[in-house]
């Protein structure tokens, strides 16, 4: 079969518990799963076993239960373990908040615990390095299967099925492929970014390839080529007794790797979660519980082939030479694949009146504005608030001119972005007053993140020329803590600051970006005003 080419040896599970605090090199797929509760409750020299939830990716998760229930709870270290399928990414978002955790997590990938690390300043216990794996495949009708001989080419193939890099990031295989293929070659870095501008428009069109299944019902309907996992793609021709095909470049492919980490929040119960997860690895390393994941179709921590000449054979694991490159790439193609969900908040405190070169600073950022919004396609969504200290009445230093809307949706008998053309231009007559940046901010971010829109980028883009003023307002450590605490992996928002003029604090707004993962601009001279704007929502991800 076209791809098949030399193994190579890699990252094998260990059954003691080891600190994770490093972010590893993998990728990612997030997949909708159900609620399985597994148990083997008694055993005879248990009494009653301790409880412990273990949530695992909704791609692993049936297998997981197939184990536990065929494992004594003597040999789980007297412990009853209940699975449930969850996605990675919102696990990820509940150990980050330390609010529902589950007691054990086995994620599809490493980068899931590297990214929760990040967020948590703190280490990870993991009992397993790898639990299983399985390569990314590309998959199109059996005698259809093309010939690709890097991922870069891959990638290149008009109508190639990836998903959705926010709600599937099975997509990234395909660019992290063709990212570690390049290694540390900034020309060859520069072809995988050219090459991903006509694979995100196609993306934008079809948001209902998330789901790796409806991808391959798509291939076995109309043909084409698709991006899943090896498992996926075998329990797929199970179900349906397919007739397709898959591959990977000579090159090599990247594998998801399934840790299995200690998850567990209570201190007291944490050490004894700690002896359950490495009972529990004991239990997948054994013959029986091997055996029971290559029936579902996946390998096991070695990378090593199916038996009975099943999947894509030998297959060499790629690794990322430079993880800032690759994490880079990402972004890149998340904004150039998703719409944007923004909110703008436009400072109309009374230095607004400022002059700026021959206008005035708000007249400057109403140029700005106009300009920004022909910017953005018919399909992105963006609201208007304008603030000052008590413009929206009482304490509320916010006045909303227009709710977030996509562009062309039909407002009355015009459009919203001319809505918000119209009142972009009320500006200037609403300058007055402090800047009430600080419970402004609070509040456009709550309001973005109730809101949120999983297939777009969702953001906050702050224009000020000043300092909070604002007496009676949340402190900046309050609103900087506030932040972090509410922002969600798993639904990001982010907040970009644009300061205008020297006047803005610009550490300030750094720090209110950066809280959120966002970027911050400083326009220092009128002329920069609209060319900074632009480029802010040009790097509107901030991620």
């Amino acid at each position: 079969m076209p791809g098949r080419h030399s193994a190579s040896s890699s990252t094998t599970s260990s059954r003691g518990v080891v600190k994770y605090g490093v972010i590893a090199v993998a990728l990612l797929v997030v997949v909708a799963g159900g609620v399985v509760v597994a148990q083997k409750a008694f055993g005879s020299g248990c009494g009653y076993p301790a409880s412990y939830s273990l949530a695992a990716d909704p791609a692993i998760a049936p297998v997981l239960q197939k184990i536990v229930d065929g494992t004594s709870a003597e040999d789980l270290d007297c412990a009853r373990i209940d699975v449930t399928a969850s996605e990675s990414g919102q696990v990820s978002a509940a150990v980050a908040k330390g609010a529902d955790a589950p007691s054990l997590w086995i994620p599809d990938s490493s980068l899931w615990v590297g990214k929760t690390v990040r967020s948590t300043a703190s280490l990870i216990d993991l009992a397993s390095q790898s639990v299983a794996s399985t390569p990314a495949v590309l998959a199109a009708r059996k005698d259809e299967v093309p010939f690709f001989d890097t991922w870069l080419t891959a990638l290149k193939l008009e109508g190639l099925r990836i998903g959705n890099p926010l709600t599937n990031t099975m997509s990234d295989a395909a660019i992290l492929g063709a990212v570690a293929e390049a290694g540390s070659d900034e020309k060859a870095l520069d072809s995988v970014s050219a090459a991903l501008v006509p694979i995100a428009q196609a993306q934008a069109a079809t948001r209902g390839e998330a789901d790796p299944n409806a991808r391959l019902d798509d291939v076995v309907a109309d043909g084409g080529v698709a991006v899943v996992s090896e498992q996926t793609f075998l329990q797929y021709q199970t179900d349906n007794d397919g007739d397709l095909g898959a591959t990977v470049p000579p090159t090599g492919s990247v594998f998801l790797n399934f840790p299995l980490a200690v998850t567990e929040p209570a201190d007291d119960r944490h050490e004894a979660a700690k002896s359950v997860g490495t009972a529990l690895a004991a239990a997948i390393e054994s013959e029986q519980g091997q055996q029971a994941l290559s029936e579902a179709g996946f390998r096991g921590a070695d990378d090593a082939v199916l038996d009975s000449d099943r999947g894509i054979g030998e297959v060499t694991p790629l690794t990322i030479a430079d993880q800032q490159a690759a994490e880079s790439t990402l972004k890149q193609y998340q904004v150039l694949a998703l719409p944007s969900r923004a909110l703008v908040m436009e400072d109309v405190s009374g230095s607004m009146n400022y002059s700026a070169g021959a206008n005035t600073r708000i007249a400057m950022t109403v140029q700005a504005s106009e300009t920004g919004n022909r910017l953005f396609p018919d399909n992105a969504s963006m609201g208007l608030w304008a603030f000052s200290i008590g413009l929206g009445g009482g304490s509320q230093d916010y006045k909303e001119l227009a709710p977030i809307r996509k562009m062309d949706e039909k407002v009355g008998n015009t459009s919203q972005r001319e809505v918000l053309l119209q009142q972009t231009r009320t500006l200037p007559s609403l300058v007055g007053g402090g800047t009430g940046l600080y419970d402004t901010t609070l509040a456009a971010f709550r309001t973005v993140e109730e809101g949120y829109d999983p297939n777009a980028v969702n953001s906050v883009i702050i224009l000020t020329d000043g300092t909070n003023e604002d007496p009676d307002s949340i402190s900046l450590e309050q609103l900087l803590s506030t932040l972090r605490a509410e922002q969600d992996p798993s639904r990001p928002v982010v907040i970009v600051t644009i300061g205008i003029t020297d006047d803005a604090d610009a550490g300030v707004l750094q720090q209110i970006s950066a809280a959120t993962g966002g970027s911050s601009f400083v326009a220092r001279n009128p002329a920069e005003i609209p060319n900074v704007f632009v480029n802010a929502l040009k790097s509107r991800s901030g991620r």
